[in-house]
């Protein structure tokens, strides 16, 4: 599967009782194992997160309960113009979050990101170099559920962790150019 992708802005509207607003895209379809690309330019500003992620989508089966959550992320904090951020949320812990160290600022250039998700391993990769492997059963073994590959701009509330927003950012941009997908067999 490949996708063309041009453009994701943070506009203005009402969220959260600020107005702000972020873009989101997701595939219909939900996938498994295989490796998950994206080329992209991230958004700048402090507050700000560009993301390339998979999702389980509980919601969609009836589910209330965060026990069925999985995701794989992938995050620009625009505070930072030399990290990327990863994560493995499983059952709603934020089980591996991490920033890797990047040698050019991700909101200048576009640059090549992906990770592969097996049953054995997910691995995390810039420009097709490993930045992070993860290969313990009790993460691998939880993250079994077929996700969306989603991709969006949005503003963080946690201060902590994004920085704090300032709408002197606006309007901030996150280029996506393209997305693929290649589905991962066992064995091969």
């Amino acid at each position: 599967m490949i996708m063309r992708i041009l453009l994701i802005s943070c506009i203005t509207t009402v969220l959260l009782a600020k107005p702000y607003r972020g873009g989101e895209l997701r595939t219909i379809e939900s996938y498994q194992y295989g490796r998950f690309e994206v080329r992209l330019k991230s958004a700048p500003g402090s507050g700000v997160i560009s993301s390339f992620f998979t999702f389980h989508d509980y919601w969609s089966e009836g589910h209330t309960s965060s026990i069925y959550w999985n995701e794989i992320d992938l995050e620009w904090l625009g505070r930072y113009d030399d990290k990327v951020h990863t994560n493995l949320i499983i059952h709603d812990q934020w089980d591996l979050p991490g920033l890797s160290d990047l040698t050019f600022n991700p909101n200048e250039d576009f640059h090549t990101y992906a990770f592969e998700w097996t049953s054995q391993y997910i691995a995390f990769f810039v420009d097709d170099q490993l930045i992070l492997m993860i290969d313990d059963t009790v993460y691998i073994n939880s993250m079994y559920r077929d996700q969306k590959i989603m991709m969006n701009i949005w503003q963080s509330t946690s201060v902590e962790w994004a920085g704090s927003f300032s709408a002197s950012t606006l309007p901030t941009y996150a280029y996506y150019d393209w997305v693929k997908y290649y589905l991962w067999v066992d064995g091969t």
